[in-house]
């Protein structure tokens, strides 16, 4: 009787166990799920081809484009792209990563196209149009997204736009740091200084900025009273939130930290020793010597939790 109790009870175990496994295997994402959906925002967006009469990408907005950034781009995989109005908001979206797939996947390549912002698209462009993607895609990356192997097909999506799924992904520049570019604006006689950033890795915004004198090289430090470092905080121009700036930067060569996204939070970034020479003037580039690599927890939008991409 205790043996057939016990082979029961092993039954009834097993019976469990092979309940709940199947309960589990249903329940979970196929392979081709996780691999598509997993991570991918939300929202949907479009893609069209950027429109004949729209010209080159020169990336005037974002001050980073043209032949240029396209052979950057794609050194790492990538094309460069134009977004609307509403998903630029303002230059905030500049220099952001998106993969795009097609949602409608029969027509289109399976890994979709890599893109880096470095443009507003043009509303004039979609006059007379029923396409005017949210994102507007050179030619390349226009064929890459819908698999078109021939320009007859392309010619024949010019007017179309192309419903797709996207999501935030790291950017890599494999032969860039993070640079700062000074601003036309920028004075250095006022204490004006006005910068855009360029080459941002990693899958992060840049929330915070701030600037300080750095010390001359092989100044005499006193060991009992360091010098303390007194940093300027920059805030982002009004109307445009890609530049960052001050009218208090400090007379000489000049440091800089920053904060990235990274995670649910942030993470303060700081470079070695100055950025800035003491003769810093507008227009010049400078090399910070850091390379952003975080990830943040939204990688939905081009800025923050707002952004809709509609």
């Amino acid at each position: 009787m205790a043996r057939l109790l016990l082979v029961l009870v092993l039954v009834l175990v097993l019976a469990v166990a092979a309940a709940v496994a199947q309960s589990m295997a249903s329940a979970a994402p196929s392979s081709s799920y996780r691999t598509y959906r997993c991570g991918w925002c939300p929202r949907r967006s479009t893609a069209s081809l950027l429109p004949p009469d729209a010209g080159a990408l020169t990336g005037a907005p974002c001050w980073f484009g043209g032949q240029a950034a396209a052979e950057l781009a794609a050194d790492g995989g990538f094309h460069i792209a134009a977004v609307g109005a509403g998903f630029f908001r303002g230059g905030r979206a500049c220099g952001a990563c998106y993969q795009l797939r097609c949602r409608g996947k029969n027509a289109c390549s399976e890994s979709g196209v890599k893109v880096i912002i470095t443009d507003l698209a043009n509303p004039a462009t979609d006059t007379n149009r029923t396409g005017g993607g949210q994102f507007q895609l050179t030619r390349d990356a226009f064929a890459a997204l819908t698999a078109s192997r021939d320009d007859g097909q392309l010619a024949s999506l010019v007017d179309a736009a192309v419903d797709v799924d996207f999501r935030r992904i790291l950017c890599a520049y494999k032969s860039k740091n993070l640079a700062v570019r000074v601003d036309e604006t920028s004075s250095r006689n006022r204490g004006h200084l006005a910068i855009r950033f360029l080459y941002q890795g990693g899958q992060t915004d840049i929330v915070a900025v701030e600037v300080a004198k750095a010390a001359a090289p092989y100044a005499a430090q006193s060991a009992a009273a360091p010098s303390q470092t007194k940093w300027q905080y920059m805030t982002r121009r009004e109307g445009s939130p890609g530049v960052w700036r001050t009218s208090r930067a400090p007379a000489g060569p000049l440091r800089l930290r920053l904060v990235v996204t990274a995670g649910s939070g942030g993470k303060w970034l700081r470079a070695d020793g100055a950025i800035f020479p003491a003769e810093w003037h507008a227009g010049a580039v400078y090399d910070t010597g850091l390379r952003v690599t975080e990830v943040a927890a939204n990688t939905c939008g081009a800025g923050d939790d707002n952004d809709d991409g509609e």
